[in-house]
């Protein structure tokens, strides 16, 4: 009689799984059909992976098949609860705000900005307007707004912009509670920090002076139009789980440094040739405006044009 051969126990690929449904989402919120914002919940379900790797272990010798389709059912209800979480209601109303300060006798400004869940977009006033900034909100709660923080020291500006931190909702499907419109003079030098995630942003800098821009962006869409006439512009930009496009105008050299572990990223080798770990326009030594631009993405997509 023929020996019985023990059944052999087959490990369900449960990080396999987890990188196929991070992945789904990703593609969902690329496409616009899921919003950035929705991380904001589904993070909150992070003991799930706790129990799927526990009914990994319990069901090892089950159909491997079976097992899959069972924590991929698992995911996939976490991420309906996420989503009827986030959008179980809708403001009832906005209201908008401003805010303006006079340019007065400054001669430099430093800005800070922290933006949570929302549409940013961020400009230049007109070339005879004698402000500093002027900024318009629309909120989805009324007894919110834009929070500020703005001081003169001698001829430097200082001011701090932030969302302030009460309960928010947001519209889903890709409709946004915030919205934020902030723009700048052209007529002084600028430093502009800005923390922003779940968010869609829109940086049109081109008019302004801008010598230096930190951005630290999670889990959104962001667009970064570099300043065209600022002289020399220092960019440090940190991304993580997003979508970054990051435009060179016409006419302005850089030198790019990205560190894109986990990331697509698309640069044009036309305009920036590869010298060893840079991206180097041929005139960088030479041009009256440059801009030396360092990027860190862990996961996402990023695109330098």
């Amino acid at each position: 009689m023929p020996e019985m051969k023990p059944r052999g126990v087959v490990g369900v690929p449960i990080w396999g799984i987890f990188l196929l449904f991070l992945g789904i989402v990703l593609l969902l919120q690329t496409l616009n059909v899921l919003p950035w914002g929705l991380w904001g919940t589904l993070w909150r379900f992070w003991p799930v992976l706790i129990i799927i790797t526990g009914l990994g272990i319990l069901l090892r010798r089950c159909n491997i098949w079976l097992v899959s389709l069972l924590i991929l059912a698992i995911l996939g209800a976490c991420l309906g609860i996420a989503i009827c979480q986030y959008g179980a209601s809708l403001p009832a109303g906005v209201t908008a705000k401003s805010y303006s300060e006079s340019l007065g006798s400054l001669e430099h400004a430093q800005i800070e900005v922290d933006f949570t869940a929302g549409s940013l977009t961020v400009g230049s006033l007109a070339s005879n307007s004698s402000n500093f900034v002027e900024i318009d909100s629309n909120v989805g709660n009324r007894d919110e707004g834009v929070s500020v923080d703005f001081s003169r020291q001698g001829s430097e500006g200082r001011l701090y912009l932030s969302t302030q931190p009460v309960n928010r909702r947001f519209w889903f499907w890709g409709e946004d509670g915030i919205r934020w419109e902030v723009n700048f003079t052209r007529s002084i030098p600028l430093v502009i920090n800005i923390k922003a995630a779940a968010s869609n942003m829109e940086l049109a800098l081109g008019e302004l002076k801008v010598t230096e821009i930190r951005l630290d962006l999670d889990a959104g869409n962001y667009k970064v139009k570099m300043p065209s006439s600022a002289g020399v512009t220092r960019a440090y930009i940190e991304v993580d789980v997003a979508n970054l496009e990051v435009t060179v105008p016409d006419g302005v050299a850089a030198k790019i440094k990205a560190d894109v572990s986990l990331s697509a990223f698309d640069v044009d080798k036309g305009r920036f040739p590869q010298q060893d770990a840079y991206y180097v326009s041929d005139n960088f030594d030479t041009a009256q405006n440059r801009i030396y631009l360092i990027i860190d993405c862990d996961v996402g997509r990023v695109q330098v044009k």
